[in-house]
């Protein structure tokens, strides 16, 4: 019908889904969603390359989907590619439900044949019902805003241009045109958890509201416009209490932090997409005062300081240091605490680098040989937690020649008979 077909191409425009004419994949199982996205995609002039997936888990069933894939591109000369999953193997290889491995298989082959046949985008044939079912589903799971935004009509490379229609709607639209479609059996049983929202809860639903359907499109889409206002909140929120270093150590200033409306909300964007649980988040915000308490998920530690909280990076840089010889008499001292000056004839041997060890002590340069243990003197500096763990030492043999970056050993003091310095550049900025 024409005016499906403008709402559909109306709204591959507003969301710049599709450029004009381009080559899409288009995810074809045979039913009525996927038949009625390539037959539209079609007629608004795009170039379809059909892809079917065979999860072989239908036994004649699956078989006779293929079969009607291929004789459908054949009829409207498209492009038409398939493949073969074991997926029961790969469910129990993974340790995934069925619904997930098939999901998981056929969104990597979808990438792939993109690529490989040079595709702008991949489209498949979700609609109004579908994001409405995905909403009531996760609603039911508990979420935050996002997940109650439902699908969106373009992510990454996978679009969805029937997101404006509703199941009916489809259904008119392949009735109009003749065209027929296979139904899967298992979508009539409600053995999963969206079969049984579709066939149980939105029935119920509609029996309290006839409107339900519409109501929820509308709440969908309320929220969405409500989330970017979120986003752009949560924006200047993270631009005014955190920063990264170089190396992508992240600081978050405590007193800045519980200024903004909502601490824990900054938390969840900056952590949980590292691993961090809501249970965890909370704990953080409870035991704000526990200096030195650590945190960890996937790995990585998050740390509260005297005044910040600090998650350290996913790897720290090794220091480049540069060395060179000099006589005493071409000595020239820089104030920086990037440089130190051995006297090089008070070493045993090769330098060496490595991170703090439990015990470790050093003469630190002006205390007169006195030794200090390491921890002692960084505690001094007000280091955290992370950074003297990360402190990198210069060492001669077992003895810390210098704590990079920060102070010397008196031990290799240059005095009145030295002959022969060697010169130590911190070339990065990393301590």
């Amino acid at each position: 019908m024409k005016e499906t077909r403008e709402k559909v191409r109306n709204f591959i425009v507003t969301h710049t889904l599709l450029s004009e004419g381009a080559r899409v994949v288009v995810g074809l199982s045979g039913g009525s969603d996927s038949v009625c996205l390539a037959r539209l995609l079609k007629k608004l002039g795009y170039e379809v390359v059909a892809a079917h997936c065979n999860f072989h888990l239908r036994g004649d069933e699956s078989m006779r989907d293929e079969n009607f894939v291929a004789n459908l591109c054949q009829q409207q000369g498209w492009t038409f590619r398939k493949v073969d999953f074991d997926t029961e193997a790969y469910a129990q290889k993974q340790g995934v439900s069925i619904e997930m491995a098939a999901r998981e298989l056929r969104y990597e082959w979808l990438h792939r044949l993109k690529e490989e046949v040079g595709a702008e985008a991949i489209a498949v044939g979700h609609h109004q019902d579908d994001n409405n079912e995905t909403f009531l589903l996760n609603l039911s799971r508990g979420t935050g805003i996002k997940g109650l935004c439902g699908m969106q009509p373009k992510q990454n490379d996978i679009v969805r241009p029937l997101l404006c229609l509703t199941r009916q709607e489809i259904m008119d639209e392949l009735a109009a045109i003749g065209q027929t479609y296979v139904t899967d059996h298992t979508n009539l049983e409600d053995h999963y958890a969206r079969n049984k929202v579709r066939l149980n809860i939105m029935p119920r639903l509609e029996d309290i509201n006839k409107g339900v359907a519409k109501n929820l499109t509308s709440t969908i889409e309320n929220l969405n416009e409500v989330e970017k206002v979120y986003r752009q909140a949560i924006a200047q929120s993270i631009e005014a209490c955190c920063n990264y270093t170089s190396w992508g150590e992240l600081h978050m200033m405590k007193s800045t932090l519980l200024q903004q409306p909502s601490p824990i909300s900054v938390l969840h964007e900056l952590l949980s997409p590292l691993g961090f649980k809501k249970a965890q988040l909370k704990e953080v915000l409870t035991t704000w005062n526990e200096s030195g308490k650590i945190f960890v998920a996937n790995g990585r530690r998050l740390l509260i300081d005297r005044e910040e909280i600090i998650v350290e990076a996913a790897h720290y840089p090794i220091p480049d240091i540069s060395q060179k010889i000099v006589s005493v008499e071409e000595l020239h001292i820089e104030k920086d605490p990037r440089f130190a000056y051995l006297d090089a004839d008070k070493l045993h041997g090769e330098l060496t680098m490595r991170r703090p060890l439990t015990g470790d002590t050093f003469a630190p340069f002006g205390m007169g040989g006195k030794r200090k243990l390491l921890s002692d003197y960084l505690t001094d500096l007000k280091l955290n937690l992370f950074e003297k763990e990360r402190q990198p030492l210069l060492m001669d043999g077992e003895e810390i020649a210098w704590v990079v970056g920060r102070r010397s050993s008196e031990l290799y003091r240059v005095d009145s008979q030295t002959r022969r310095v060697i010169i130590l550049c911190l070339r990065s900025s990393q301590k």
